[in-house]
């Protein structure tokens, strides 16, 4: 069986948006301790009551849209979520902190010239 990463592509003006939704704007001090999951598809029935059962022990997490954010002020390796969350949204998903979410964002205003 290959490996199958789960590719998200976003323009900048989608990135922005998702910066903009950030509802945890107090962790963007540390941010590899934010994280922004970007479905591979449109997910068209998340469960919601699962996303919260799932944020739980000091790891806030919310839905914007159609990304989910989650604070990890532990950080994010030893947290139960990452596995969880597409299952929950009933979609594969790829995971970025926010230095990276950033840094994309700068990279994709630049590349806009």
């Amino acid at each position: 069986m290959a490996f199958r990463p789960a590719v998200a592509l976003l323009s900048a003006d989608e990135l922005h948006r998702v910066a903009d939704a950030n509802p945890f704007p107090e962790a963007e001090g540390k941010p590899t301790t934010l994280h922004a999951f970007f479905p591979a598809s449109l997910p068209q029935a998340p469960n919601l009551a699962a996303l919260e059962e799932v944020c739980s022990n000091g790891e806030p997490c919310a839905l914007r849209g159609n990304v989910p954010y989650v604070h990890a002020p532990n950080g994010l390796g030893r947290s139960k979520l990452p596995q969880r969350v597409p299952s929950v949204l009933g979609v594969e998903v790829t995971a970025r902190n926010w230095r990276t979410v950033r840094g994309l964002l700068a990279l994709a205003v630049e590349l806009q010239g």
